[in-house]
């Protein structure tokens, strides 16, 4: 197996893209295509499955990337390189978007508090490349969905919190006050990027196990203060995760949707290391205080 084909993997998997893989990582598109497809010889299951313009890694190329990793810097090592260390007082981690908003304040006073020179680093990507940098020792922690078929290959994860996503709509659109799917069959929506689970999943769901057509994406958005700015600009709906993320946006201008449907629950995970590279209990522990201390994280939004 060509080790720069397991180079070319982890930086398919790092920037998303084969045109972004090539770009950072100085050589021709038709270099990483052409590796892809050879390396993919030796898998008996796919490396990446797509998600719009987004190739997401499997398990299988997860794992791939991971041992190549480790095997790379062990060649270093071995060739007297050492690589640079991680700055201590850095704390690294991957969010969802909703994550971030929810989780941030917590991690900060967690982390930074009492200590001036200590950083909180936030990153976002979708949920398979943020474990992947997890398991190469990018990140120190992700907050995210537990992927499908995800079997945490060198990683711990425990549950976190539930969510329970509402659908929302401007307060003067024709269907704010809807109170069933049914009603909202042909409704245009915009939705968050990068993740490709959690809010957008369950809403294809919910359509999906009543035999009715896929909901309609016609707008992605990098964060919710941007979707929630669309959404009371337009005609758009949205799925917000959790009310936490209301206060991003003027206060009245997005209402939920009533509906006799409830959206499927589901589950934000903790990930680290295992074993955990750095000493982080205190900072997980002043998270879940916080958490357990705001009633709609364990309890379904007041509608």
């Amino acid at each position: 197996m060509n080790l720069r084909y397991l180079h070319y993997l982890r930086l398919v998997i790092a920037h998303g893209s084969f045109a972004a893989a090539a770009r950072a990582g100085d050589v021709s598109q038709p270099a990483i295509t052409h590796g892809m497809k050879q390396l993919q010889q030796h898998f008996d299951t796919p490396l990446f499955e797509r998600s719009g313009r987004r190739l997401i890694p499997t398990e299988a190329a997860l794992q791939a990337a991971s041992k190549s990793r480790d095997f790379a810097e062990g060649m270093s090592a071995l060739a007297g390189v050492r690589a640079m260390p991680a700055d201590r007082d850095t704390l690294r981690i991957g969010v969802t978007p909703s994550a971030a908003l929810v989780c941030g304040p917590a991690l900060h006073v967690g982390w930074c508090q009492g200590h001036p020179r200590r950083r909180l680093d936030m990153s976002s990507a979708d949920e398979g490349r943020m474990l992947a940098r997890l398991q190469g020792g990018e990140l120190d922690l992700v907050i995210a969905p537990l992927p499908r078929g995800h079997r945490g290959a060198g990683l711990a994860f425990e549950p976190l919190y539930q969510i329970t996503p509402l659908a929302y709509a401007r307060r003067t659109h024709s269907l704010a006050k809807a109170h069933s799917l049914e009603e909202l069959r042909g409704a245009s929506w915009a939705i968050v990027g990068p993740s490709v689970s959690g809010p957008v999943d369950v809403l294809t769901e919910a359509f999906g196990v009543r035999r009715m057509k896929a909901p309609r994406i016609t707008a992605s958005c990098p964060d919710y203060a941007s979707l929630l700015h669309l959404m009371a600009n337009s005609d758009l709906l949205g799925v917000l995760p959790h009310p936490a993320l209301l206060e991003s946006a003027a206060k009245g201008l997005v209402v939920p949707l009533l509906l006799r449907e409830a959206l499927p629950r589901y589950e934000m995970h903790l990930f680290r290391p295992a074993p955990s590279r750095r000493p982080l209990g205190p900072v997980i522990t002043k998270l879940r205080q916080a958490l357990a201390a705001s009633v709609p994280n364990e309890a379904e939004p007041t509608r």
